[in-house]
Formats: structure tokens, C-alpha cells, sequence
């Protein structure tokens, strides 16, 4: 995930990503919106030593991105594993960080009735933002890399990142949450007229 989520993000990923995401281009590793890769089904991750490399590579690609998640169809690799590490940034330097979660075969248990809206971007949709409602808080199942079984709750930013990275296992980007298109912007009109107003920033 990418952009201002106050909350990739989305993804939660975000404006401090590179001029090229902003302007609308996309890093050449990632799967974009239109390509049919991005909505096929994925299957669960079963051999977690063979993973060990994607799931590194995922990370590193992530951080070089500055994003705050990815998931596995982001780069083509249709499996159930997604990695999220919120950071501070030059564009949002108050927002609050987290620890780094690889998450394969998440699963959310319990997601809270209290629905926030805020501003997603994502590295798939490359240069656009919008306003998308997620659930304040999510509890969710998954193993880490070393196939230990976790289970956390999540609350805020890092809840809203979730959602948008576990929306991508199952085909689905941040446009299809929207229930409407009214804010749809690009970042550098973002970044222009909307910053200032979103709760966390």
C-alpha cells in the first residue's frame, strides 16, 4: 500500500515513494491495475522454506519503495503472504510507525463495527488517491516466516494497511472499496489541496 492513509498505501504505500509513483509510474517490478495478475486467485503459501526468498524479496522491494505494504499479487506472485512495515517519512513524519509483520496465510478473525474513511494510494494504482472507509480495528491470523502461528489486533493506521494488503489476495484493489469517486485524486493534487485536511497528518 501506498499514500497518505491516515492511512499502500496501501497498499497501505505513499507519496514519499518516488517521483515516478507519484507522476503515475509504476516500479517496473510491480503488477498493475488492468493486468489480469493482479485479480486471479492465489493460493495458500504450503512450503514456507521455499517462500523464504519471495518473501525477503518482498521485503526488501517494500523498503526501497517506502511503502507501508505490498502483497504477493503486487509482484506477481500469486500466493496468500503479505508484508506490512509502517515508517515514517519525509511526507508524513508524525504518523505512527510499525514493527515489520510477513504475514502468510493471513486470515482476519474479527474486524471492530467502528468504519473510518481516509485517503489510500497503492504502488498497482499508480499516481491516484482516495478516500476509502475500513474498519477501525481488525484481528487477524497468520504465520510468520518461520511458520510460527500469530494472532494480533491492530488498531488505526497499521489496521487500515492490513485491509487494503489483505484485499489483495482476494482480487480486489482500493478503487473497488471506494463507495464513491468523488475524491478520486492524483497524488501531486493530494499532496496540493487535501493533506492538510486529513486527521493524522
Amino acid at each position: 500500500m501506498s499514500g497518505g492513509v491516515s492511512g499502500e498505501d496501501a497498499d497501505v504505500t505513499q507519496p514519499n515513494s518516488g517521483a515516478s509513483w507519484k507522476a503515475g509510474g509504476a516500479h517496473p517490478d510491480i503488477v498493475t491495475v488492468g493486468d489480469p495478475a493482479l485479480r486471479r486467485p492465489v493460493e495458500p503459501v504450503d512450503d514456507l522454506a521455499a517462500a523464504s526468498a519471495k518473501l525477503d524479496g518482498m521485503v526488501t522491494l517494500l523498503r526501497e519503495l517506502k511503502g507501508a505494504g505490498l502483497a504477493a499479487p503486487q509482484v506477481g506472485w500469486p500466493a496468500t503472504a503479505v508484508v506490512v512495515e509502517v515508517r515514517q517519512t519525509e511526507v508524513f513524519p508524525d504518523r505512527p510507525e510499525s514493527p515489520l509483520y510477513v504475514m502468510v496465510n493471513p486470515s482476519i478473525q474479527f474486524s471492530s463495527g467502528e468504519v473510518e474513511e481516509d485517503w489510500e494510494g497503492c504502488f498497482s494504482v499508480p499516481g491516484m488517491m482516495g478516500r476509502v472507509p475500513r474498519h477501525q480495528s481488525v484481528y487477524v491470523a497468520y504465520l510468520d516466516q518461520n511458520g510460527e502461528r500469530h494472532e494480533q489486533h491492530l488498531t488505526g493506521y497499521v489496521a487500515r494497511v492490513v485491509q487494503h494488503e489483505l484485499d489483495h489476495l482476494a482480487g480486489t484493489v482500493f478503487l473497488d472499496r471506494m463507495t464513491s469517486m468523488v475524491s478520486i485524486t492524483t497524488v501531486a493534487n493530494w499532496l496540493r489541496f487535501h493533506r492538510q485536511v486529513s486527521p493524522e497528518k
